[in-house]
């Protein structure tokens, strides 16, 4: 069984994991096709997790395979608390964390899996990829708060071209639809802020401008949806 101590070691060792993960295996993090969640492959002491970060019900999961060869254990938490930073390597997370052994033979019981912890802090730096520059939660979502969806702009009972940036509401009235402005584009294609008509709408290459009537967004705004954007447009 996967023992109580070990995701508070991994909290702890967070700020040495990557030298240590070069001196022992190769670390890997990768975003899946679909902008949905994060494939995570990292030594934890002297233990191999290969994990999945699954952004549409906040869940993270996977396997922790021992130096020692024995059987592999399983891991389950669910993310409870999500505190945004300006870094999203600082970003801190609190999670709810369930492990279980191997199951021998079908059906497996639920009653195999074990609660490890509550609360369990872990940072941005431990579940999304190294060099990550922005996150939907922390430095696109506050934009649209701010700006864009107030009565009359993009919010309220009727929200200007029926796009609705209103907390909540945002990721899925932009990622990947299609833009009333121009049909030929999508408001946000992941991976490619060049054919993503919310960047263009922003930075001022297509007309009006937004948020219409207010001053532009700053160059770091504008970077950060961008960035967002070639990082895969998740709803991270």
């Amino acid at each position: 069984m996967i023992g109580r101590n070990t995701l508070a070691i991994a909290a702890i060792a967070l700020l040495a994991l990557a030298s240590e993960a070069r001196a022992q295996r190769q670390s890997g993090s990768q975003m899946t096709p679909d902008s949905r969640g994060y494939l995570i492959n990292k030594d934890v002491g002297n233990e191999r997790w290969a994990i999945s970060y699954n952004l549409a019900d906040r869940t993270v999961n996977g396997n922790v395979f021992k130096s020692d060869g024995s059987d592999p254990s399983f891991i389950w938490c669910r993310i409870t608390s999500e505190t945004p930073a300006a870094n999203p390597a600082d970003n801190q997370y609190l999670l709810d964390c369930w492990g279980a052994d191997r199951c021998a033979s079908a059906p497996c019981s639920d009653v195999a899996w074990t609660p490890i912890g509550t609360n369990i802090p872990i940072s941005g730096a431990f579940l999304l990829p190294p060099a990550t520059q922005a996150t939907f939660k922390g430095s696109i979502e506050p934009v649209f708060d701010s700006t864009c969806s107030s009565a009359g702009c993009h919010g309220g009972a009727n929200p200007a071209e029926e796009l609705d940036l209103s907390h909540g509401a945002a990721y899925d009235a932009i990622f990947r639809v299609t833009s009333h402005h121009n049909p030929a584009h999508l408001l946000v294609e992941p991976f490619d802020p060049e054919t993503s008509h919310l960047f263009h709408m922003v930075n001022g290459e297509d007309q009006p401008r937004m948020p219409l009537g207010a001053p532009p967004l700053s160059d770091a705004t504008i970077e950060a949806i961008r960035r967002w954007i070639l990082e895969g447009a998740a709803r991270n």
